[in-house]
């Protein structure tokens, strides 16, 4: 289509459009300059919508601005995998800013967040449409340095500053490492254009692995993963919007740096060993931290840190359509739990009115747990079945569908703890395999649609026991709230317990909080 050129051209410069509108008239009008930033991400959202329609029918889109020289400026390129990535930052961005609307209604940093949130959706926009190495890098270090100023809307609080450093601390850190893995290739092949990277020789290049381990480094550091986990929860104090921005968009760019960088990546043993190994430990150490935590905000951080860990985990093996798939599920869901995390309060005593939990004995008790599992694992055996997937999807949807079965299997664990009996177990058995049915269809329509742009799964030998290994510590972390808090599992729970707790406290320096 001729207009698809300049779709991508606007969709990427309307947010720019209402992060300089903001400092200028923001302290006279901050509810219009707030209206122009949700108004332009929606616009972006539809644009977004309309190039994802425009690729699926006449494939790739590229744009490049140039001076009136020639001198190319900045190149712009669209497919499938970036369309559908901007449907998320678009989408997350305009919901967002439109809760902004009411949330800071009457703040007199109202306007600071519009110019944060406009800069931080060009950046990321960028991040999924630049067409050369060098323009991805850019982009990244602009959508880090727009976090930052995000956070430090309420720059006043001493929780606030320290959160800002220590996460400046962790982002100037993996963007060095980027910067360095951008200045080894170019020097092999010049600014690299992605959309040919896997043809122009990097594979053969010596400075590979040295430029895919820096580049796992990089992604680690923005998804806060170990060894960079400690500036998350320090983000506390930022303001909900912010909050939600960070969680549904900012970290999920670790995968999409080692999703479009997966050329390089994915030559090195080491470097993909490296995301593997960070993602499981990232994973369960989140997960159990997140059981110890009793403020809501505090659990939603460490869950997504968990998340990311599955996510980075899933790239580490090669699995670039499952990492997607969890990415934009994940960001929209997070968003939406961070956006109603006020309302947590009221949805905890509703459940604390319910009628407890029945006592169970130690053999029921395990009866319910082994229920869960083999019906939860039964039901979307099933699905598979029944919606069938591609053998090139096999990896990705195998790795989902393990990450579902722990999710499920809680969840079905803890309805049997009420409501127990083979009746209840066949109703939850019925209700599953219609829900995991909708799963696999939307898991399966989803990568088919991607498979073209998406990089050819190269899934190491390792995979199946590394996948095994997964579905163990997923099976465990699931059900470790349900153990009973007596005899040896309880002693064990309260050692786990207070291990976890202390892992999860974060020390201030003396020019943070306690000052």
């Amino acid at each position: 289509m001729y207009t698809a050129p300049a779709i991508l051209v606007g969709v990427v410069a309307l947010p720019l459009f209402a992060s300089l509108t903001a400092p200028l008239a923001g302290s006279r009008s901050p509810r219009i300059v707030g209206r122009i930033g949700a108004s332009a991400a929606g616009a972006g959202f539809l644009g977004a919508a309309l190039l994802g329609l425009a690729v699926t029918i006449d494939g790739p889109v590229s744009a490049t601005l140039r001076t009136q020289h020639g001198t190319q400026l900045v190149e712009l390129e669209a497919d499938r995998l970036s369309a559908l990535l901007l449907v998320l930052v678009y989408g997350v961005s305009a919901v967002v800013q439109a809760f902004a609307l009411r949330y800071l209604a009457g703040d007199g940093r109202a306007h600071w967040f519009t110019a944060g949130a406009g800069l931080l959706t060009t950046a990321s926009a960028g991040l999924m449409t630049a067409g050369t190495l060098v323009g991805l890098a850019i982009s990244w270090t602009s959508a880090g340095a727009a976090l930052c100023l995000l956070l430090a809307t309420y720059w006043e609080l001493p929780a606030a500053r320290e959160g800002v450093r220590r996460t400046a601390t962790a982002f100037v850190l993996g963007d060095l490492a980027l910067w360095l893995a951008v200045g080894l290739v170019t020097a092999h092949g010049g600014n690299v254009r992605l959309s040919t990277s896997s043809n122009n020789g990097i594979e053969q290049s010596p400075l590979l692995p040295a430029a895919a381990a820096l580049i796992v480094v990089a992604a680690l550091s923005r998804s806060a993963q170990i060894p960079f986990q400690s500036w998350l929860p320090a983000t506390l104090a930022a303001p909900t919007p912010v909050s939600a921005l960070l969680h549904a968009g900012v970290v999920n760019a670790g995968g999409v740096l080692l999703v479009r960088l997966s050329p390089i990546v994915t030559g090195s043993a080491v470097a993909m060993a490296l995301a593997f190994g960070a993602g499981m430990l990232s994973m369960v150490y989140g997960g159990v931290v997140m059981l110890t935590r009793a403020d809501i905000k505090g659990a939603l951080v460490y869950s997504t840190m968990a998340q990311m860990g599955f996510m980075i985990l899933t790239c580490g093996l090669g699995l670039s359509a499952a990492a997607v798939f969890h990415l934009v599920g994940h960001g929209f869901y997070k968003a939406t739990l961070f956006l109603s995390s006020g309302s947590a309060i009221a949805r905890r005593r509703q459940k604390a009115s319910r009628p407890a939990a029945p006592n169970l004995t130690a053999p029921r008790r395990t009866a319910i747990r082994l229920a869960a599992m083999l019906v939860s694992a039964a039901a979307l055996y099933a699905a598979a079945a029944i919606v069938r997937v591609p053998a090139a999807e096999h990896g990705s949807a195998t790795a989902l569908l393990i990450f579902t079965w722990a999710t499920v299997a809680a969840a079905l664990a803890g309805w049997l703890s009420r409501i127990s009996g083979a009746r209840a177990a066949l109703a939850g058995g019925a209700a599953l395999l219609t829900a995991a049915v909708g799963y696999v269809a939307l898991m399966r329509a989803v990568t088919g649609f991607l498979a073209p742009d998406l990089p050819a799964a190269t899934v190491p030998a390792a995979a199946t026991p590394a996948l095994a290994a997964v579905a163990v510590v997923l099976g465990a972390l699931a059900l470790a709230r349900q153990a009973p808090p007596n005899g040896r599992t309880g002693r064990l729970q309260r050692a786990v317990y207070t291990k976890a707790l202390v892992a999860g406290q974060i020390p201030m320096t003396t020019t943070g909080a306690f000052r």
